[in-house]
């Protein structure tokens, strides 16, 4: 298999990529070579820079501060797997920190594999949807697991960037199993619905499996780029879990089942005839 097999160290604490053919492997060949900063030119359908003007202790104050969307974000367990399902992707917005960052210090332009960065299954509140059902597609899109609606449930409700957008980001939970698992082997079945992203829309994500008991290492790795929301809710989901107020936990060995794929075998999701 491409991604672990070429690059061994992007899969650390037991990570398994469930996306054989759409890994950081595959995503790196794609990218590149050229990237530049430009102004924002004409409106975006995403974010809106303005200055906020307020006044504070007489006197009139200026904030810097972008309008965008809120967002929801969702924490996958896989009970067949016992294990977390998180999904990494190429930020743009994350190599330009680190380019400019690197152009400080006069050094080379960092390589596009360091701005791979692990996240939950999120997306936009940007349309007429409700925010459950925002999740549910965003499951299927991003990682190519049908959920139904009743499944999914909130968790609690933060703030994206205080400093700059002050967005609402509100956390869902949700979990999955082998019979809900669609197909998705490799970048050329991501299409819409199928887990992976949209290529088209410039997305090429690969879908990780977390082994649970393995999930605190993972998170307090420092080496490792991730979003606080991934940091806050693995952490939130791993101790309800281990306490049952999640439920029990699924197959693995912790449980008394040695045949977990997650720890002897790479794995695929394998598809299910429509409902």
């Amino acid at each position: 298999m491409a991604g672990p097999a070429q690059m061994p160290e992007a899969y650390p604490h037991g990570l398994k990529t469930l996306t054989p053919g759409n890994t950081i492997v595959e995503a790196l060949q794609i990218l590149g070579p050229g990237f530049r900063l430009v102004p924002l030119d004409g409106n975006s359908p995403y974010v809106k820079p303005k200055a906020a003007l307020y006044d504070f202790n007489g006197k009139e104050r200026r904030w810097d501060v972008v309008e965008s969307h809120a967002s929801v974000g969702v924490v996958l367990y896989h009970r067949d797997l016992d294990a977390f399902v998180i999904v990494r992707q190429f930020r743009p917005a994350v190599y330009a920190s680190l380019l400019r960052e690197a152009e400080a210090a006069g050094r080379h332009p960092p390589p596009f594999k360091d701005a791979f960065t692990y996240e939950l299954c999120a997306g936009l509140i940007d349309k007429s949807k409700s925010n459950v059902e925002i999740c549910q597609e965003e499951i299927l899109e991003e990682c190519g697991f049908s959920v139904p609606l009743e499944a999914i449930r909130e968790v609690g409700v933060g703030i994206s960037s205080a400093g700059t957008q002050g967005s609402p980001h509100i956390m869902y939970y949700a979990e999955v199993a082998a019979l809900q698992e669609r197909l998705l082997v490799d970048s050329s079945m991501a299409v819409e619905g199928a887990g992976g992203g949209l290529l088209g829309h410039g997305e090429c994500i690969e879908v990780l499996a977390l082994p649970l008991d393995l999930s605190q290492d993972f998170v307090m790795d420092g080496k490792l780029p991730k979003s606080p929301g991934l940091m806050f809710g693995l952490t939130w989901a791993y101790f309800n879990k281990l306490n049952g107020n999640l439920g029990p936990r699924g197959n693995g060995p912790a449980n008394g089942n040695c045949a977990n794929p997650l720890l002897t075998e790479e794995l695929v999701l394998k598809p299910v005839l429509p409902a």
